[in-house]
């Protein structure tokens, strides 16, 4: 007997997306129909439930969302995959918080799709195929884990959590996927009380859906593995429902969000970071020109050149923290444009200290240079000026007054050594541990005068990455810090 070509509709206002995926679906022997709108998508999607639905985000008539909504209300377990040109974080959390398998953006390359849907395809059989055993199977469910070897199988291959308890309480299936999401080293046997293995917060909401009444209800549990958002997971509890009413089991599965709330913090870091890193300079800018225009300072011309150029300073630290957003930005989308040249180690340093002559002078700081000879690395120019400029900034603006920065090269096997070393305020094992992470800056007496976006390093160890290279710290609080670089050697 043949198997039955799975089902898959597409919902998309663009005729050529529906047509392009039509025809790549078709030569994998599947069946695709098509909605040209948001309320045709609904009327057919809710009228028969589909092993797969593609739906774009963006309709005239009705968005995705609502159609990801209506089709979830009809179908909880239908597998759909979110399709946009106009991808966000703040859609992306959405859809999946509405129950989508996946978000994705446009455009995608025909390999692109057809692996996704072998995915999501896989996921689905393991759905028809936990349907079928719940319809065989209305005693202990504990046979499962003896006769269902295919599935498990399935179920161990999947990124998710799996875990089955009967009504009894006992663990009759998980996967290892489980176990490692929520960090249990124990042994586990089948028949197992859930009791005394799974978190405490997780075990009460298993009690309350295997003792409560609503038999039909489903709860949704965010666990904390690492605070505060280190390692999280959400874990969605489903009652199984026997053929004649009554509750046999129930099944759990765990999805690592770390990702989605690691986005929301990072969100939440660069609205405060924009809010006071944006609105101080912009706010000093306009009290300066207000000043100048209304010809409050009399008619002194040194007195409004010196308001000019504080403004000028200010809206030029602006630009700088634009360009470290656009900058990481780049970096992590894979789009920055490098021209890799060979490059003298020693040259680049001395310009980059050339650029800073003024801010020497007024932290009256004294340079010591030890450059080994003739090293050199293949990089992009730009990206290495980018580099240094944060690391010697640093070491300029974290520095004590007459203090000193030492600077040497030298050869280090495959490698060309760059440290940095200043007598400025160093900093706490516990800051040194955060020291590259997104938006993070040192809070302390030293260094609530210093103005800084906390992307700097972060900036400096993707381009350290980005070349295969590593960077080391040595820190002691109010002695100084020490950041040496290590870049590949050019042969």
């Amino acid at each position: 007997m043949s198997t039955p070509k799975a089902k898959i509709l597409v919902v998309d206002d663009e005729l050529g997306m529906r047509e392009g995926m039509r025809r790549i679906l078709e030569m994998q022997n599947l069946q695709v129909d098509t909605a040209d709108n948001g309320t045709q998508g609904v009327e057919m999607g809710v009228a028969y439930e589909y092993d797969l639905y593609f739906i774009d985000l963006k309709m005239p008539d009705l968005d995705g969302t609502e159609v990801l909504r209506s089709i979830k209300l009809a179908y909880p377990d239908a597998i759909c995959i979110v399709a946009t040109a106009f991808a966000s974080i703040d859609s992306a959390v959405t859809t999946t918080q509405l129950g989508a398998y996946r978000y994705i953006p446009k455009p995608f390359d025909p390999d692109e799709l057809v692996h996704i849907v072998k995915i999501a395809l896989e996921r689905r059989e393991l759905i028809l195929q936990t349907r079928r055993l719940q319809e065989e199977r209305q005693k202990r469910m504990i046979e499962i884990s003896r006769e269902q070897s295919r599935l498990r199988t399935i179920i161990s291959a999947l990124d998710d959590g799996i875990l089955v308890i009967n009504q009894q309480g006992e663990i009759v299936l998980f996967n290892k996927a489980f176990l490692s999401l929520l960090e249990l080293k124990q042994t586990i046997a089948v028949g197992e009380p859930f009791q005394t293995v799974l978190p405490q917060d997780m075990s009460k909401q298993i009690e309350a859906l295997l003792s409560g009444n609503e038999q039909f209800k489903s709860i949704q549990q965010e666990i904390i593995i690492h605070p505060p958002a280190e390692k999280v997971v959400m874990a969605n509890f489903t009652p199984i429902i026997g053929n004649d009413g009554t509750r046999i089991g129930l099944v759990s599965v765990i999805r690592d969000i770390t990702a989605l709330k690691k986005i929301d913090v990072l969100r939440s870091q660069f609205v405060n970071m924009a809010a006071h890193e944006l609105k101080a300079p912009l706010s000093a800018v306009q009290g300066y020109l207000e000043l100048i225009v209304d010809k409050a300072l009399g008619q002194s011309t040194d007195l409004y050149d010196h308001y000019l150029t504080r403004s000028l300073d200010r809206t030029k630290a602006l630009v700088s923290l634009i360009n470290d957003l656009l900058n990481i930005s780049r970096m992590e989308a894979g789009t920055l444009r490098r021209e890799i040249t060979s490059l003298d180690i020693q040259n680049l340093i001395e310009q980059t200290l050339s650029s800073f002559d003024n801010e020497l002078k007024q932290h009256d700081l004294t340079i010591k240079t030890e450059f080994e000879n003739n090293l050199h690395v293949l990089a992009d120019q730009h990206e290495m000026q980018r580099l240094f400029n944060h690391l010697i900034g640093n070491a300029i603006k974290y520095n004590v007054q007459n203090g000193s920065i030492a600077i040497s090269t030298n050869r280090d096997g495959h490698y060309v050594k760059i440290a940095i070393q200043d007598t400025g305020i160093g900093m706490t094992p516990e800051e040194k541990a955060r020291l590259f992470e997104d938006f993070f800056r040192a809070k302390n007496e030293y260094t609530r005068t210093i103005t800084g976006t906390g992307l700097g390093l972060t900036i400096v160890k993707k381009i350290v990455d980005a070349y295969s290279g590593m960077i080391e710290v040595e820190s002691e609080f109010e002695k100084g810090s020490t950041f040496a670089v290590f870049l590949p050697a050019s042969e």
